[in-house]
């Protein structure tokens, strides 16, 4: 990939997240599942196959769920029901997070696909870790570690996680999907684009879990309802969703 392609791949993701945050921001219902005020959620759709879709933003306390509406709306009118949770992202902190997630699992009744984007994609696999459950984890960070020693948006991977696997051994050993989907968990799928300038594809590529790579695809096309990658992305939920059904 050249430094002129790099660029421009750089600005269709700029321009994709600066729509969908426009597109976001009326809200939905809000419900709490916890005391938290970060514990709540949203649900689009009122009926169907239930998908949980976990928002990105390299677990940044500024990042919250806003991006995320347009993914559930558009999903929600294929004929799902579609819950979008908030959590806590806390700095130093990883497991503020898990018990977030944690708790929400709790309120659902099963079965559910979990389905989380770049950050989200990484918290969505933890669901994988001690149970069998269902994942499309979209352009996930994969590999906390090496997210880490690249750097990957300004060290937000250190950050979240209160240090560099040298320094946090013990909590990499315990949330990476990297260890943790080893052997191959079942049910879990991994789509990556072959173009995205926010984590890299060989995150995906190197994980011990099924990956599928789509070509000519950046970070976002995989969540916006107005990318030409929009029905694949559908396609693939409806698989999962028949495959978890079938599973029951």
């Amino acid at each position: 990939m050249t430094e002129t392609d790099r660029q421009s791949f750089e600005r269709q993701e700029l321009a994709a997240i600066d729509r969908l945050l426009r597109q976001g921001a009326d809200p939905g219902v809000v419900t709490s599942y916890g005391p938290h005020p970060d514990q709540v959620l949203e649900v689009f759709g009122e009926s169907g196959p239930t998908v949980v879709y976990i928002h990105g933003g390299y677990f940044r306390p500024t990042t919250d769920r806003t991006h995320a509406r347009p993914f559930a709306r558009a999903l929600a009118r294929e004929g799902f029901r579609v819950v979008v949770p908030e959590y806590r992202r806390v700095p130093g902190d990883p497991w503020a997070t898990i018990e977030d997630l944690d708790l929400l699992e709790t309120s659902l009744a099963a079965p559910v696909l979990w389905v989380g984007h770049s950050a989200g994609g990484m918290l969505a696999l933890t669901r994988a870790y001690h149970r069998q459950a269902a994942v499309l984890a979209l352009a996930p960070v994969a590999d906390l570690a090496r997210a880490s020693r690249l750097h990957l948006s300004d060290d937000a991977v250190t950050r979240w996680m209160g240090g560099t696997p040298e320094q946090q051994p013990r909590r990499y050993a315990d949330l990476d999907p990297q260890v943790r989907l080893s052997p191959r968990p079942p049910g879990v799928l991994l789509v990556h684009g072959t173009n995205d300038q926010s984590v890299p594809v060989a995150l995906s590529q190197d994980s011990p879990a099924e990956s599928l790579v789509l070509p000519d695809t950046h970070h976002f096309d995989l969540i916006d309802p107005e990318s030409e990658k929009w029905p694949r992305i559908v396609e693939l939920v409806r698989s999962a969703v028949l495959k978890l059904s079938d599973n029951q």
